[in-house]
Protein backbone atom coordinates (compact mmCIF):
# COMPACT_ATOMS: atom_id res chain seq x y z
CA UNK A 1 0.00 0.00 0.00
CA UNK A 2 2.77 2.25 -1.15
CA UNK A 3 1.09 4.02 -3.67
CA UNK A 4 -1.87 6.41 -2.86
CA UNK A 5 -4.02 5.06 -5.66
CA UNK A 6 -3.81 1.47 -3.66
CA UNK A 7 -4.52 2.83 -0.19
CA UNK A 8 -7.31 5.10 -2.03
CA UNK A 9 -8.66 1.30 -3.54
CA UNK A 10 -8.64 -0.34 -0.15
CA UNK A 11 -10.65 2.21 1.01
CA UNK A 12 -13.02 2.24 -1.18
CA UNK A 13 -13.73 -1.33 -0.86
CA UNK A 14 -13.72 -1.33 2.53
CA UNK A 15 -16.29 1.43 2.69
CA UNK A 16 -18.57 -0.79 0.28
CA UNK A 17 -18.12 -3.83 2.77
CA UNK A 18 -19.05 -1.67 5.37
CA UNK A 19 -21.78 -0.90 3.97
CA UNK A 20 -23.23 -4.32 4.94
CA UNK A 21 -20.77 -5.70 7.59
CA UNK A 22 -19.01 -2.81 9.30
CA UNK A 23 -17.72 -5.70 11.77
CA UNK A 24 -15.80 -7.69 8.50
CA UNK A 25 -14.45 -4.00 7.46
CA UNK A 26 -13.37 -3.16 10.92
CA UNK A 27 -12.07 -6.29 11.26
CA UNK A 28 -9.64 -6.02 8.00
CA UNK A 29 -9.21 -2.45 8.49
CA UNK A 30 -7.46 -3.51 11.95
CA UNK A 31 -5.46 -6.01 10.14
CA UNK A 32 -4.60 -3.67 7.42
CA UNK A 33 -2.96 -0.96 10.66
CA UNK A 34 -0.98 -3.82 11.94
CA UNK A 35 0.92 -4.19 9.20
CA UNK A 36 0.85 -0.30 7.99
CA UNK A 37 0.55 1.77 11.30
CA UNK A 38 -0.35 5.40 11.72
CA UNK A 39 -2.16 5.93 8.15
CA UNK A 40 -4.74 8.62 9.46
CA UNK A 41 -6.99 7.69 6.11
CA UNK A 42 -7.73 3.94 7.54
CA UNK A 43 -7.72 5.24 11.08
CA UNK A 44 -10.82 6.90 10.95
CA UNK A 45 -12.18 4.26 8.47
CA UNK A 46 -11.47 1.79 11.40
CA UNK A 47 -12.62 4.50 13.61
CA UNK A 48 -16.23 4.77 11.58
CA UNK A 49 -16.66 1.22 11.58
CA UNK A 50 -16.13 0.80 14.90
CA UNK A 51 -18.89 3.71 15.89
CA UNK A 52 -21.21 1.64 13.42
CA UNK A 53 -20.61 -1.90 15.19
CA UNK A 54 -21.50 0.20 18.68
CA UNK A 55 -17.63 -0.44 19.72
CA UNK A 56 -17.75 2.95 21.19
CA UNK A 57 -13.82 2.47 22.96
CA UNK A 58 -12.25 1.18 19.97
CA UNK A 59 -14.00 3.90 18.05
CA UNK A 60 -12.70 6.69 20.09
CA UNK A 61 -8.86 4.78 20.60
CA UNK A 62 -8.95 4.45 16.65
CA UNK A 63 -10.21 8.76 15.84
CA UNK A 64 -7.83 9.70 18.82
CA UNK A 65 -4.79 8.08 16.98
CA UNK A 66 -5.77 10.00 13.70
CA UNK A 67 -6.33 13.25 15.66
CA UNK A 68 -2.96 12.89 17.09
CA UNK A 69 -1.34 12.29 13.82
CA UNK A 70 -3.11 14.94 12.25
CA UNK A 71 -5.42 17.13 14.24
CA UNK A 72 -7.00 18.61 10.90
CA UNK A 73 -8.42 15.36 9.44
CA UNK A 74 -11.49 16.39 8.75
CA UNK A 75 -13.36 12.41 8.54
CA UNK A 76 -12.10 11.68 12.35
CA UNK A 77 -13.78 15.37 13.59
CA UNK A 78 -16.62 14.36 12.02
CA UNK A 79 -16.38 10.73 13.39
CA UNK A 80 -15.53 12.10 16.77
CA UNK A 81 -18.79 14.07 16.78
CA UNK A 82 -21.04 11.69 15.48
CA UNK A 83 -19.84 9.18 18.24
CA UNK A 84 -19.72 11.80 20.61
CA UNK A 85 -23.49 12.74 20.06
CA UNK A 86 -24.81 9.37 20.76
CA UNK A 87 -22.96 8.91 23.74
CA UNK A 88 -24.77 12.36 24.98
CA UNK A 89 -21.29 14.07 25.24
CA UNK A 90 -23.06 17.28 23.49
CA UNK A 91 -20.07 19.48 24.42
CA UNK A 92 -17.34 17.20 22.72
CA UNK A 93 -19.74 17.04 19.96
CA UNK A 94 -20.08 20.87 19.34
CA UNK A 95 -15.69 20.86 19.82
CA UNK A 96 -15.51 18.11 17.27
CA UNK A 97 -17.66 20.06 14.75
CA UNK A 98 -16.59 23.34 15.21
CA UNK A 99 -13.20 22.49 14.32
CA UNK A 100 -14.33 20.55 11.52
CA UNK A 101 -16.04 23.68 9.77
CA UNK A 102 -12.62 25.48 10.60
CA UNK A 103 -10.89 23.56 8.55
CA UNK A 104 -13.40 22.80 5.66
CA UNK A 105 -16.06 25.75 5.67
CA UNK A 106 -18.05 24.04 2.94
CA UNK A 107 -18.95 20.74 4.75
CA UNK A 108 -22.10 20.94 4.85
CA UNK A 109 -22.82 17.70 7.09
CA UNK A 110 -20.29 19.30 9.50
CA UNK A 111 -22.26 22.28 9.80
CA UNK A 112 -25.78 20.48 10.20
CA UNK A 113 -24.51 18.35 12.48
CA UNK A 114 -22.76 21.36 14.38
CA UNK A 115 -26.28 22.70 14.71
CA UNK A 116 -27.97 19.65 16.04
CA UNK A 117 -25.19 19.62 19.02
CA UNK A 118 -25.70 23.01 19.90
CA UNK A 119 -29.24 23.01 19.37
CA UNK A 120 -28.68 20.11 22.16
CA UNK A 121 -26.76 22.29 24.29
CA UNK A 122 -30.00 25.08 24.18
CA UNK A 123 -27.90 27.42 22.71
CA UNK A 124 -30.14 28.70 20.09
CA UNK A 125 -28.87 31.10 18.26
CA UNK A 126 -25.60 29.59 17.90
CA UNK A 127 -27.39 26.50 16.46
CA UNK A 128 -30.07 28.56 13.87
CA UNK A 129 -26.76 30.27 12.70
CA UNK A 130 -25.20 26.66 11.97
CA UNK A 131 -28.41 25.44 10.20
CA UNK A 132 -28.02 28.85 8.37
CA UNK A 133 -24.91 28.34 6.67
CA UNK A 134 -25.94 24.28 6.16
CA UNK A 135 -28.84 26.14 4.48
CA UNK A 136 -26.75 28.06 1.89
CA UNK A 137 -24.66 25.04 1.14
CA UNK A 138 -27.42 22.40 0.69
CA UNK A 139 -30.45 24.08 -1.17
CA UNK A 140 -32.09 21.10 -2.26
CA UNK A 141 -32.98 20.44 1.43
CA UNK A 142 -34.33 23.58 2.34
CA UNK A 143 -37.72 23.23 3.26
CA UNK A 144 -36.06 20.34 6.11
CA UNK A 145 -33.12 22.61 7.32
CA UNK A 146 -35.85 25.82 7.34
CA UNK A 147 -38.30 23.89 9.60
CA UNK A 148 -35.24 22.99 12.09
CA UNK A 149 -34.46 25.87 11.96
CA UNK A 150 -38.02 26.98 12.93
CA UNK A 151 -37.60 24.48 15.53
CA UNK A 152 -34.82 26.32 17.05
CA UNK A 153 -36.89 29.53 17.35
CA UNK A 154 -40.05 27.58 18.87
CA UNK A 155 -37.97 26.16 21.45
CA UNK A 156 -36.30 29.49 22.30
CA UNK A 157 -39.70 31.26 22.59
CA UNK A 158 -39.45 33.06 19.62
CA UNK A 159 -42.69 32.04 17.37
CA UNK A 160 -43.31 34.82 15.29
CA UNK A 161 -39.67 33.96 14.16
CA UNK A 162 -40.20 30.55 14.17
CA UNK A 163 -43.67 30.78 12.13
CA UNK A 164 -41.56 32.36 8.79
CA UNK A 165 -39.03 30.04 8.93
CA UNK A 166 -42.02 27.42 8.85
CA UNK A 167 -43.90 29.64 6.07
CA UNK A 168 -41.20 29.86 4.19
CA UNK A 169 -40.63 26.24 4.26
CA UNK A 170 -43.81 25.37 3.08
CA UNK A 171 -43.80 28.13 0.11
CA UNK A 172 -40.72 26.11 -1.67
CA UNK A 173 -42.75 22.40 -0.50
CA UNK A 174 -46.35 22.88 0.60
CA UNK A 175 -45.97 18.98 1.20
CA UNK A 176 -43.07 19.00 3.10
CA UNK A 177 -43.26 16.62 6.64
CA UNK A 178 -40.81 18.28 9.12
CA UNK A 179 -42.27 21.96 8.34
CA UNK A 180 -45.67 20.30 8.48
CA UNK A 181 -45.13 19.00 11.75
CA UNK A 182 -43.08 22.23 12.82
CA UNK A 183 -45.87 24.29 11.90
CA UNK A 184 -48.62 21.87 13.55
CA UNK A 185 -46.54 21.92 17.20
CA UNK A 186 -46.33 25.48 16.79
CA UNK A 187 -49.87 25.12 16.49
CA UNK A 188 -50.73 23.57 19.19
CA UNK A 189 -48.36 24.84 21.22
CA UNK A 190 -50.36 28.23 21.01
CA UNK A 191 -53.92 26.62 22.19
CA UNK A 192 -54.77 26.01 18.36
CA UNK A 193 -56.04 22.03 18.64
CA UNK A 194 -58.06 22.06 16.00
CA UNK A 195 -55.26 23.41 13.56
CA UNK A 196 -52.65 21.65 14.84
CA UNK A 197 -54.65 18.35 14.04
CA UNK A 198 -55.52 19.13 10.58
CA UNK A 199 -51.63 20.09 10.17
CA UNK A 200 -50.91 16.79 11.41
CA UNK A 201 -53.68 14.36 9.35
CA UNK A 202 -51.98 16.23 6.17
CA UNK A 203 -48.79 14.57 6.98
CA UNK A 204 -50.26 11.42 7.63
CA UNK A 205 -52.09 11.80 3.75
CA UNK A 206 -48.72 12.40 2.97
CA UNK A 207 -47.19 9.96 4.25
CA UNK A 208 -49.24 7.19 6.37
CA UNK A 209 -45.94 5.91 7.92
CA UNK A 210 -45.20 9.46 9.30
CA UNK A 211 -45.17 8.14 13.03
CA UNK A 212 -44.17 11.44 14.56
CA UNK A 213 -47.89 12.89 13.09
CA UNK A 214 -49.34 9.63 14.40
CA UNK A 215 -48.16 10.42 17.61
CA UNK A 216 -49.47 14.23 17.41
CA UNK A 217 -52.58 12.76 16.70
CA UNK A 218 -53.32 11.03 19.42
CA UNK A 219 -51.74 13.32 21.95
CA UNK A 220 -54.18 15.95 20.29
CA UNK A 221 -57.37 14.06 21.48
CA UNK A 222 -58.85 11.51 23.47
CA UNK A 223 -60.35 8.36 21.65
CA UNK A 224 -63.83 6.99 23.03
CA UNK A 225 -63.77 3.27 21.09
CA UNK A 226 -62.16 0.62 20.04
CA UNK A 227 -63.00 0.72 16.35
CA UNK A 228 -61.80 4.30 16.32
CA UNK A 229 -60.71 5.57 12.66
CA UNK A 230 -57.28 6.22 13.97
CA UNK A 231 -56.69 3.29 15.79
CA UNK A 232 -57.17 0.83 13.00
CA UNK A 233 -55.33 2.51 10.85
CA UNK A 234 -52.85 3.20 12.93
CA UNK A 235 -52.69 -0.86 13.60
CA UNK A 236 -52.27 -1.06 9.82
CA UNK A 237 -49.25 1.10 9.28
CA UNK A 238 -47.63 -0.68 11.70
CA UNK A 239 -48.06 -4.38 9.83
CA UNK A 240 -46.45 -2.80 7.07
CA UNK A 241 -42.98 -3.98 6.05
CA UNK A 242 -41.64 -0.73 4.46
CA UNK A 243 -41.22 1.02 8.09
CA UNK A 244 -38.14 2.28 9.50
CA UNK A 245 -37.12 1.61 12.78
CA UNK A 246 -37.85 5.50 13.72
CA UNK A 247 -41.28 5.40 12.68
CA UNK A 248 -42.57 1.83 14.16
CA UNK A 249 -41.21 3.38 17.62
CA UNK A 250 -43.13 6.44 17.28
CA UNK A 251 -46.44 4.24 15.99
CA UNK A 252 -46.24 1.64 19.20
CA UNK A 253 -46.31 4.99 21.46
CA UNK A 254 -48.77 6.01 19.94
CA UNK A 255 -50.98 2.97 19.96
CA UNK A 256 -50.00 2.74 23.20
CA UNK A 257 -51.76 5.75 24.37
CA UNK A 258 -54.53 5.14 22.02
CA UNK A 259 -55.04 1.84 23.42
CA UNK A 260 -54.90 3.29 27.34
CA UNK A 261 -57.81 5.85 25.80
CA UNK A 262 -59.95 3.17 25.17
CA UNK A 263 -59.30 1.19 27.85
CA UNK A 264 -57.28 -1.61 26.42
CA UNK A 265 -54.68 -1.80 29.18
CA UNK A 266 -52.82 -5.33 28.15
CA UNK A 267 -52.62 -4.07 24.50
CA UNK A 268 -51.54 -0.20 25.65
CA UNK A 269 -48.86 -2.03 27.83
CA UNK A 270 -47.46 -4.64 24.79
CA UNK A 271 -47.07 -1.66 22.78
CA UNK A 272 -45.43 0.59 24.85
CA UNK A 273 -43.18 -2.37 26.00
CA UNK A 274 -42.36 -2.52 22.17
CA UNK A 275 -41.60 1.13 21.59
CA UNK A 276 -39.28 1.78 25.11
CA UNK A 277 -37.37 -1.91 23.36
CA UNK A 278 -36.61 -0.21 19.83
CA UNK A 279 -35.85 2.87 21.55
CA UNK A 280 -33.50 1.42 23.76
CA UNK A 281 -31.24 0.18 20.89
CA UNK A 282 -30.79 3.11 19.69
CA UNK A 283 -29.54 4.98 22.72
CA UNK A 284 -26.47 4.48 25.24
CA UNK A 285 -27.59 2.55 27.93
CA UNK A 286 -28.30 4.30 31.51
CA UNK A 287 -25.75 3.82 34.09
CA UNK A 288 -27.30 3.07 37.60
CA UNK A 289 -23.94 3.04 38.93
CA UNK A 290 -22.92 6.09 37.64
CA UNK A 291 -26.23 7.60 38.72
CA UNK A 292 -25.71 6.61 42.17
CA UNK A 293 -22.15 7.96 42.68
CA UNK A 294 -23.64 11.21 41.02
CA UNK A 295 -26.51 11.05 44.06
CA UNK A 296 -23.38 10.14 46.82
CA UNK A 297 -20.92 13.06 45.40
CA UNK A 298 -23.75 15.86 45.10
CA UNK A 299 -25.13 14.94 48.38
CA UNK A 300 -21.37 16.17 49.74
CA UNK A 301 -19.45 17.78 46.75
CA UNK A 302 -19.03 21.49 46.58
CA UNK A 303 -22.22 22.78 45.60
CA UNK A 304 -23.44 22.32 49.21
CA UNK A 305 -20.98 24.64 50.55
CA UNK A 306 -19.99 28.35 50.12
CA UNK A 307 -21.52 32.06 50.66
CA UNK A 308 -25.23 33.05 49.54
CA UNK A 309 -25.29 35.55 46.90
CA UNK A 310 -25.95 39.05 48.37
CA UNK A 311 -29.51 40.47 47.56
CA UNK A 312 -28.23 43.01 45.73
CA UNK A 313 -26.62 40.19 43.24
CA UNK A 314 -30.20 39.04 42.85
CA UNK A 315 -31.20 40.95 38.99
CA UNK A 316 -34.64 42.37 39.89
CA UNK A 317 -35.69 39.07 38.90
CA UNK A 318 -37.18 36.11 42.06
CA UNK A 319 -36.12 33.11 39.91
CA UNK A 320 -38.59 30.25 41.04
CA UNK A 321 -37.54 26.68 39.93
CA UNK A 322 -40.12 23.95 39.42
CA UNK A 323 -38.55 20.59 40.16
CA UNK A 324 -39.31 17.12 40.67
CA UNK A 325 -39.65 13.63 38.41
CA UNK A 326 -40.74 14.27 35.12
CA UNK A 327 -44.94 14.13 34.58
CA UNK A 328 -45.29 14.67 37.90
CA UNK A 329 -47.38 17.85 37.10
CA UNK A 330 -44.43 19.88 36.64
CA UNK A 331 -45.97 21.88 33.80
CA UNK A 332 -49.62 22.29 35.16
CA UNK A 333 -47.99 24.61 38.31
CA UNK A 334 -45.98 26.30 35.51
CA UNK A 335 -48.91 27.35 33.74
CA UNK A 336 -51.14 28.37 36.94
CA UNK A 337 -47.94 30.72 37.85
CA UNK A 338 -47.69 31.59 34.31
CA UNK A 339 -50.80 32.78 34.30
CA UNK A 340 -50.15 35.64 36.76
CA UNK A 341 -49.29 39.02 34.83
CA UNK A 342 -46.22 39.86 36.56
CA UNK A 343 -44.91 35.89 35.95
CA UNK A 344 -42.62 35.06 32.94
CA UNK A 345 -41.35 31.43 32.35
CA UNK A 346 -38.60 30.01 30.56
CA UNK A 347 -40.02 26.60 29.98
CA UNK A 348 -37.78 23.80 30.40
CA UNK A 349 -34.09 25.07 30.27
CA UNK A 350 -31.59 22.79 31.71
CA UNK A 351 -28.67 25.64 31.99
CA UNK A 352 -27.22 24.33 35.17
CA UNK A 353 -27.08 20.64 33.28
CA UNK A 354 -24.94 22.08 30.65
CA UNK A 355 -23.13 25.29 31.13
CA UNK A 356 -19.58 24.61 31.73
CA UNK A 357 -17.83 25.75 34.74
CA UNK A 358 -18.01 29.17 36.11
CA UNK A 359 -17.27 30.99 39.07
CA UNK A 360 -20.71 31.65 40.88
CA UNK A 361 -20.60 35.68 39.53
CA UNK A 362 -20.87 34.33 35.90
CA UNK A 363 -23.18 32.21 36.43
CA UNK A 364 -25.86 33.59 38.01
CA UNK A 365 -24.60 36.12 35.29
CA UNK A 366 -25.05 33.89 32.42
CA UNK A 367 -28.48 32.57 33.97
CA UNK A 368 -29.85 35.49 34.55
CA UNK A 369 -29.04 36.95 30.72
CA UNK A 370 -31.55 34.12 29.82
CA UNK A 371 -34.95 35.10 31.59
CA UNK A 372 -34.53 37.08 28.96
CA UNK A 373 -36.20 40.65 28.79
CA UNK A 374 -40.02 40.13 29.64
CA UNK A 375 -40.37 42.51 32.51
CA UNK A 376 -41.60 40.10 34.87
CA UNK A 377 -41.08 40.03 38.48
CA UNK A 378 -40.75 36.66 38.50
CA UNK A 379 -39.77 33.48 36.17
CA UNK A 380 -39.86 30.21 36.20
CA UNK A 381 -37.86 27.18 35.20
CA UNK A 382 -39.81 23.90 34.93
CA UNK A 383 -36.69 21.86 34.43
CA UNK A 384 -37.94 18.88 36.86
CA UNK A 385 -33.81 17.36 37.06
CA UNK A 386 -33.17 20.75 38.29
CA UNK A 387 -33.53 19.29 41.61
CA UNK A 388 -29.89 17.62 41.44
CA UNK A 389 -28.73 21.34 41.80
CA UNK A 390 -30.59 22.71 44.79
CA UNK A 391 -27.84 24.11 46.90
CA UNK A 392 -26.44 25.59 44.23
CA UNK A 393 -29.45 27.51 42.99
CA UNK A 394 -30.19 28.40 46.86
CA UNK A 395 -26.34 29.48 46.58
CA UNK A 396 -26.44 31.77 42.99
CA UNK A 397 -30.04 32.88 44.30
CA UNK A 398 -30.93 34.45 47.46
CA UNK A 399 -34.67 35.28 46.77
CA UNK A 400 -34.86 31.33 44.56
CA UNK A 401 -38.01 30.17 45.38
CA UNK A 402 -38.16 26.78 44.52
CA UNK A 403 -41.35 24.69 43.82
CA UNK A 404 -41.04 20.67 44.69
CA UNK A 405 -43.99 18.52 42.56
CA UNK A 406 -44.70 14.83 43.57
CA UNK A 407 -47.06 12.71 42.29
CA UNK A 408 -48.34 8.95 43.96
CA UNK A 409 -44.48 7.09 42.81
CA UNK A 410 -46.41 4.52 40.87
CA UNK A 411 -48.31 6.88 38.67
CA UNK A 412 -44.98 8.47 38.04
CA UNK A 413 -43.03 6.29 37.00
CA UNK A 414 -45.29 4.80 34.81
CA UNK A 415 -45.55 8.02 32.92
CA UNK A 416 -42.27 8.25 32.69
CA UNK A 417 -42.22 4.87 31.06
CA UNK A 418 -45.34 5.70 28.66
CA UNK A 419 -43.18 8.69 27.52
CA UNK A 420 -41.47 9.63 24.43
CA UNK A 421 -38.77 12.17 25.58
CA UNK A 422 -37.35 13.94 22.69
CA UNK A 423 -33.78 13.87 24.42
CA UNK A 424 -32.54 12.74 27.37
CA UNK A 425 -33.96 10.55 30.14
CA UNK A 426 -31.86 7.85 29.24
CA UNK A 427 -33.32 5.92 32.44
CA UNK A 428 -36.83 6.07 30.80
CA UNK A 429 -37.05 3.00 28.81
CA UNK A 430 -36.94 0.68 31.19
CA UNK A 431 -38.54 -0.10 34.37
CA UNK A 432 -35.42 -0.94 36.59
CA UNK A 433 -33.53 2.20 35.14
CA UNK A 434 -36.72 4.08 36.50
CA UNK A 435 -36.83 2.97 39.95
CA UNK A 436 -32.52 3.60 39.94
CA UNK A 437 -33.31 6.74 39.03
CA UNK A 438 -36.72 7.55 41.29
CA UNK A 439 -34.64 6.18 43.93
CA UNK A 440 -31.56 8.88 43.49
CA UNK A 441 -34.04 11.36 43.35
CA UNK A 442 -35.31 10.83 46.30
CA UNK A 443 -32.37 10.65 47.88
CA UNK A 444 -31.16 14.13 46.86
CA UNK A 445 -34.45 15.47 47.74
CA UNK A 446 -34.95 13.86 51.52
CA UNK A 447 -32.02 14.65 52.30
CA UNK A 448 -31.73 18.85 50.94
CA UNK A 449 -36.01 19.56 51.76
CA UNK A 450 -35.44 19.86 55.81
CA UNK A 451 -32.62 22.27 55.14
CA UNK A 452 -34.22 24.53 52.74
CA UNK A 453 -37.05 26.57 53.87
CA UNK A 454 -37.58 28.08 51.02
CA UNK A 455 -39.02 25.41 49.32
CA UNK A 456 -43.08 24.39 48.53
CA UNK A 457 -44.29 21.10 48.33
CA UNK A 458 -47.13 20.36 45.93
CA UNK A 459 -48.74 17.18 45.37
CA UNK A 460 -50.49 16.87 42.08
CA UNK A 461 -53.22 15.04 43.11
CA UNK A 462 -53.49 17.70 46.20
CA UNK A 463 -53.69 20.28 43.50
CA UNK A 464 -56.36 18.36 41.66
CA UNK A 465 -58.54 18.07 45.38
CA UNK A 466 -58.12 21.92 46.21
CA UNK A 467 -56.93 23.78 42.58
CA UNK A 468 -57.75 26.99 44.09
CA UNK A 469 -56.70 26.51 47.39
CA UNK A 470 -53.31 24.81 46.14
CA UNK A 471 -52.86 28.04 43.60
CA UNK A 472 -53.04 30.73 45.64
CA UNK A 473 -50.14 28.90 47.96
CA UNK A 474 -48.29 29.07 45.06
CA UNK A 475 -48.52 32.73 44.38
CA UNK A 476 -48.44 33.78 47.63
CA UNK A 477 -45.20 31.91 47.88
CA UNK A 478 -43.92 33.99 44.99
CA UNK A 479 -44.59 37.09 46.80
CA UNK A 480 -47.46 38.22 44.72
CA UNK A 481 -51.10 39.40 45.22
CA UNK A 482 -53.70 36.99 43.94
CA UNK A 483 -55.21 37.12 40.38
CA UNK A 484 -58.57 34.97 39.34
CA UNK A 485 -56.61 34.20 36.11
CA UNK A 486 -54.62 31.63 37.71
CA UNK A 487 -57.37 29.10 38.03
CA UNK A 488 -58.37 29.71 34.26
CA UNK A 489 -54.65 28.51 33.22
CA UNK A 490 -56.16 26.20 30.29
CA UNK A 491 -56.45 29.53 28.71
CA UNK A 492 -52.98 31.10 29.41
CA UNK A 493 -51.83 32.84 25.99
CA UNK A 494 -48.33 31.87 26.87
CA UNK A 495 -47.63 28.99 24.68
CA UNK A 496 -46.95 25.55 26.38
CA UNK A 497 -43.73 23.85 24.43
CA UNK A 498 -44.23 20.84 26.41
CA UNK A 499 -44.95 17.38 25.94
CA UNK A 500 -48.24 17.80 27.84
CA UNK A 501 -49.30 20.35 25.77
CA UNK A 502 -52.79 19.55 24.84
CA UNK A 503 -53.94 18.41 28.82
CA UNK A 504 -52.77 21.84 29.78
CA UNK A 505 -55.09 23.64 27.47
CA UNK A 506 -57.70 21.30 29.57
CA UNK A 507 -59.05 21.70 32.99
CA UNK A 508 -57.93 20.06 36.18
CA UNK A 509 -56.75 16.52 34.55
CA UNK A 510 -58.26 13.77 36.93
CA UNK A 511 -58.26 10.75 35.13
CA UNK A 512 -54.55 9.53 35.85
CA UNK A 513 -54.67 9.55 39.04
CA UNK A 514 -54.16 6.08 40.07
CA UNK A 515 -53.64 4.93 36.58
CA UNK A 516 -51.02 2.49 37.69
CA UNK A 517 -53.66 0.29 39.19
CA UNK A 518 -54.74 -0.99 35.67
CA UNK A 519 -51.18 -2.44 35.01
CA UNK A 520 -50.35 -3.48 38.60
CA UNK A 521 -49.27 -6.77 37.35
CA UNK A 522 -47.31 -5.64 34.46
CA UNK A 523 -45.45 -3.48 37.42
CA UNK A 524 -44.65 -6.09 39.83
CA UNK A 525 -40.87 -5.51 38.94
CA UNK A 526 -41.24 -1.64 39.95
CA UNK A 527 -42.98 -2.15 42.50
CA UNK A 528 -40.42 -4.62 44.19
CA UNK A 529 -37.25 -2.34 43.27
CA UNK A 530 -39.24 0.50 44.75
CA UNK A 531 -39.33 -1.06 47.92
CA UNK A 532 -40.75 1.41 50.64
CA UNK A 533 -40.48 4.50 48.19
CA UNK A 534 -43.37 2.58 46.35
CA UNK A 535 -46.32 4.51 48.55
Amino acid sequence: MSEPTDLLRVLQKLERLGRSRPDRALAEAEALLRRAPGLVPLLCLAGRMARLTGDTDRARGHLNAALARDPSAGPALSERGLLAAAQGEMRVAAESFRRLVGVDDGNADGWYNLGLALERLCDWDAAADAYRRALELIPNERPAIRARIGGVLATAGREEAARLEYEQALAEDPSSLPANLGMGMLEAAGGDMEAALRRFRQCVGVDPRCGQAWQQIIESRRLENREDDDLVQMRRVLARDDLDDDSRERLCFALGKASDDVGAYEDAFVFYRQANELKRRRLPPFDRQAWMREVDRRLTDAEATGATASAGDRGGVVPVFIVGMPRSGTTLVDQILTSHTRVGGVGELPFFDQAAPADDTMLRQKYLECLGGEGAAVVTNKYPANFRHLPLLRRLFPDVRIVHVTRHPLDTCLSVYFQDFPVGNLYANSLGDIAAYYTGYRCLVDAWAGKDGGMLHVTYEGLLEDQEGVSRRLIEFCGLAWEAACLDFAANPRPAATLSRWQVRQPVYRRSVGRWKHYETQLAPLIQALGPLRD
